[in-house]
């Protein structure tokens, strides 16, 4: 219990220091920068099975989440004080915006989604064959569609929040 107690102090504290720091916006803006492009490079075939076939590609782009992740909850206690004190309408839109990302599209979601996105990737590679190479185009455009749509939502979040910080002038 005492280093459990002691751990979430120290992360209440490194939280605190992080709320002073006035580079939140520019940091935040930096890592949607990096995810925009990251999500453009896996919205297709050979972007996907780059990621999927490089361990190095997957741990860059998971690290990259986990620091979005981090930072927007740095953000999210940040916006929480500023909404506390003056009941801002785009302080509360915000912390909605910011409690979706966290939740709907947290690191292990994304985990899971690539996953099985990596698994249908090979199946469908799998059952490739000169004869079916219609099927096989189908079969690609309809894993496209749908990886598009998943990277679409997380970037869309990530984005608005972006637009958020701007608006309510945290720098």
């Amino acid at each position: 219990m005492k280093i459990t107690t002691s751990l979430i102090f120290a992360l209440l504290s490194l939280t605190a220091q992080a709320q002073e720091s006035p580079n939140i916006v520019k940091v935040i803006d930096a890592l949607t920068v990096q995810w925009d492009e990251t999500a453009i490079a896996l919205k297709d075939y050979q972007g996907i099975q780059n990621f999927c076939t490089s361990e190095s590609n997957k741990n860059m782009t998971i690290k990259l989440l986990d620091q979005i992740h981090q930072w927007d909850t740095t953000l999210y206690f940040t916006v929480q004080s500023k909404y506390e004190g003056t009941q801002d309408p785009e302080a509360e839109a915000t912390l909605a915006d910011i409690e979706k990302l966290e939740t709907e599209y947290s690191t292990q979601n994304f985990k899971a989604f690539i996953l099985n996105e990596c698994t249908m990737l090979k199946e469908i590679d799998d059952s490739f064959d000169k004869k079916t190479v219609k099927q096989h185009e189908k079969d690609i455009k309809k894993f496209e569609k749908e990886l598009v749509r998943y990277l679409n939502s997380i970037t869309y979040r990530i984005d608005i929040i972006d637009e958020h910080i701007h608006h309510l002038k945290l720098d």
